[in-house]
């Protein structure tokens, strides 16, 4: 009779032996602290640079691209751009990449308007819907990307196409940047120039 519970608790110190040595710890709790700095666009890591005088950086911080007299640069040169007219600017604004991890990044810069599209004279700009070049305004879509390496820029050029527009019209639209470490990057972001 005495064999039959010194054999349960036999088999009950080898099962919480069992157990206990091969536990898998499904929670755990720990209070860290997280600090960051909310910058201007211009002294991000990932950096937004006005180029052009059209271009500039808001009391927000915020990049702003202006072709009206509102603009704080504004040389008094005109009130806006023509209608039935298309422009081209070269260099507007740059991109840069100067993250702290030494790694490549893929850039996404949307329009919220078709009148105002993206290239880079430079090359490396690519459509997102198609992978073509986006690399003179002829090319230019209203929807881009890029690679960009460590410690280096792209300049962005736009396309602003005032077709069917008339005098006094205004145009209010987002650009949208975004960015992501390589590799990561939603599927639509493929043909982007990286390198397999």
């Amino acid at each position: 009779m005495r064999k039959m519970p010194l054999g349960i608790l036999g088999a009950m110190v080898a099962l919480s032996l069992v157990i206990g040595v091969s536990a898998t710890f499904s929670d755990y709790n720990a209070d860290r602290s997280i600090h960051w700095n909310i910058t201007t666009d211009d002294t991000e890591l990932i950096d937004l640079k006005p180029i052009q005088p059209y271009a500039y950086i808001a009391d927000n911080g915020e990049l702003v691209v202006d072709f009206s007299p509102n603009n704080p640069n504004y040389p008094g040169y005109g009130d806006g751009i023509s209608p039935a007219s298309e422009y081209n600017f070269n260099e507007v604004f740059a991109v840069s990449n100067h993250l702290w991890e030494n790694m490549p990044i893929v850039v996404r810069i949307t329009s919220s308007n078709t009148h105002v599209e993206f290239y880079s004279h430079e090359g490396g700009v690519y459509a997102v819907d198609g992978g073509a070049a986006a690399t003179a305004s002829d090319s230019a879509r209203d929807d881009v990307c890029f690679v960009l390496g460590p410690n280096s820029e792209k300049k962005i050029g736009m396309d602003l196409s005032a077709n069917g527009d008339s005098p006094g019209d205004v145009w209010d639209l987002t650009m949208t940047v975004k960015a992501y470490r390589l590799g990561t990057e939603p599927a639509e972001l493929s043909n982007c120039g990286q390198v397999i």
